[in-house]
């Protein structure tokens, strides 16, 4: 079995407190693009909300998941990651923001393959720069470490990845050989952004 986290709870603030869950692609939000696109490839979907206001505001859209709320909070994207590795059924889960409006389902069974028998497959750039909420984790170690990480005020993403044991690195190469543009990792962190997206 196999899980995906959708990371929801970030407030935008570069985009004026706008929930970039709900920004339009095409005819549907950010969120209904990505859940269909995971739901093609994993189990289940998981979706991580800031608190209770949020989970309300996208209720319409998560009927039949698990939402999880933040315990911990001000830590940033660890919060979410911590939660949602709590609650998964797969060994692995594929973690994703909620603002990559080309997320490639091609590219995330390639990390889940790539995944298998390890900690983590996170995709790293040429410059060395890594994405990790773009990668699979295998569950129960990532919660261990991150939760380690939070309680240490380490809230720096990467912290708990730079504890796991086995981290596959997957080169962008690979990927482009699903993703020639790479599109699969372009977000959306301003208003600038949308106005320079392209039609999905």
């Amino acid at each position: 079995m196999k899980s995906a986290l959708i990371l929801a709870g970030g407030r935008g603030r570069r985009m004026g407190y706008r929930e970039k869950a709900l920004l339009p692609v095409g005819n549907r939000t950010i969120l209904e693009h990505t859940i269909e696109v995971l739901t093609r490839v994993t189990d289940e979907v998981i979706i991580s909300v800031r608190d209770v206001v949020q989970q309300e505001l996208l209720s319409g859209y998560t009927r039949g998941m698990n939402v999880v709320l933040d315990h911990y909070h001000d830590v940033g994207p660890l919060a979410g990651i911590l939660e949602g590795m709590k609650v998964a059924e797969g060994e692995y889960v594929f973690i994703s923001g909620c603002d990559m409006p080309y997320l490639d389902a091609g590219v995330v069974q390639l990390l889940f393959d790539r995944a298998r028998g390890h900690d983590a497959a996170i995709p790293v750039w040429e410059n060395e720069n890594f994405e990790p909420v773009h990668a699979v984790y295998r569950a129960r170690p990532m919660a261990i470490e991150t939760e380690k990480a939070i309680l240490r005020n380490d809230t720096f993403v990467l912290a708990p990845i730079f504890r796991l044991n086995d981290v596959v690195f997957v080169d962008m190469e690979d990927i482009r050989g699903i993703d020639p543009g790479l599109r699969t990792f372009m977000n959306i962190n301003t208003l600038e952004d949308i106005k320079n997206m392209g039609e999905d």
